[in-house]
């Protein structure tokens, strides 16, 4: 039970893009099916579906972050990149929704703000899911390519 805890939520390690692609696809499809069933469950009491959204969010949620974590590691970044990926392009748009609703004369900086969200969230996209890893060990570890190539 240890090892699979380790394995799902353990962010330490490389993973290469194969690997991370794969995790991306089975916590998207874990998250929709998650969301299908509770949401359909309508007749479930208001508080205790809270509870299990609750419930079923957060360990999903640190799953997402541990396997991300473990790429950017295999990039040679630290988990602190997630901050920059995921958190500032959010923040950036709330300022941009508020820029917008200031009027014409926001307008023009709500639209340079959401242009640097989206600039944020597609390097973010080019470099946890695109680039190759770095080649060798690196600070995290191992090149987890080197195994694959061994084991064939």
């Amino acid at each position: 039970m240890e090892d699979l805890l380790q394995f799902l939520f353990g962010a330490s390690g490389r993973i290469n893009r194969a690997k991370y692609w794969r995790s991306v696809l089975f916590f998207s499809l874990t998250g929709l099916m998650t969301a299908v069933i509770l949401f359909t469950a309508v007749s479930i009491a208001a508080s205790f579906f809270i509870v299990m959204v609750v419930l079923i969010f957060i360990p999903w949620l640190l799953w997402g972050f541990s396997f991300t974590t473990e790429r950017l590691h295999d990039r040679d970044k630290s988990a602190w990149w997630l901050v920059v990926f995921y958190l500032a392009p959010g923040v950036i748009g709330q300022f941009a929704k508020a820029a917008w609703f200031a009027g014409s004369a926001g307008a023009v900086l709500h639209y340079m703000l959401a242009l640097a969200g989206f600039a944020i969230t597609a390097w973010g996209f080019v470099e946890i899911g695109c680039l190759r890893g770095t080649a060798g060990s690196n600070t995290y570890g191992p090149d987890p390519l080197v195994r694959v190539k061994r084991l064939r």
